[in-house]
């Protein structure tokens, strides 16, 4: 498994089911394999991506 990465996010407490998180798009299409597609669809497939939260430097301008 390739390893893909979206840099540079915030997270944000947010009332979501334990194990699941939220995200916009187009900002976290980078997660998703190109070859993650649906069988009938050809879409690519963006509800069951396996995902690890790391901590980075702090960069808060406030």
């Amino acid at each position: 498994m390739q390893e893909r990465r979206a840099d540079d996010f915030r997270l944000v407490p947010y009332p979501t089911p334990r194990g699941n998180v939220a995200a916009y798009y187009p900002e976290t299409n980078p997660l998703i394999p190109l070859d993650h597609v649906a069988a009938k669809s050809n879409t690519p497939v963006s509800k069951a991506v396996t995902i690890r939260l790391e901590k980075q430097g702090l960069s808060w301008a406030g």
